[in-house]
């Protein structure tokens, strides 16, 4: 019985916990709840630590996840998934990201409807109006991009 019982896991993803993990960070990049996660992996309270693996249950969505290697930089990975920052920030937490080997990336590129196709004669202005964008916000979608004709501008996450 026991091997029916140990089953199941071999068919979830697994993730090792890092240092400054939490439930919540881990069930929320998932795309889970901190319930469903202590239950499957039978934890009675929040704590996990270092180096600890937890399964991850199966989601009816799925993600493309990346590992990475020793010497991965974001720019290696964004060219290698054709993604932009914006995309890893979706699912990533990069403000408090120390890119290190065996770190489990969420690599899925942005929907369409969060990109504007930019028109001969917009202006900045015109495009923050009709998207609710502050320049903040602007230039943080669109560190490098330049409002010319049919380039892409990232308008939302």
């Amino acid at each position: 019985m026991q091997g029916s019982y140990l089953n199941g896991y071999n068919q979830m993803k697994q993730y090792i916990v890092k240092s400054g993990d939490s439930l919540y960070s881990i069930a929320k990049t998932f795309n889970t709840t901190v319930d469903e996660l202590k239950s499957i992996n039978h934890l009675y309270s929040n704590t996990i630590y270092p180096n600890q693996i937890l399964f991850i249950p199966n989601s009816s969505k799925t993600n493309n996840t990346y590992l990475t290697n020793s010497g991965d930089s974001l720019k290696d990975i964004m060219k290698k998934f054709d993604l932009d920052i914006s995309d890893l920030e979706k699912f990533n937490d990069l403000d408090k990201l120390k890119l290190e080997a065996n770190q489990l990336l969420l690599v899925e590129k942005r929907s369409l409807d969060s990109v504007y196709i930019a028109k001969n004669g917009d202006k900045i202005e015109d495009v923050l109006s009709k998207f609710n964008l502050s320049p903040l916000e602007f230039l943080k979608l669109n560190e490098s991009k330049i409002l010319n004709n049919g380039n892409e501008i990232i308008i939302g996450k």
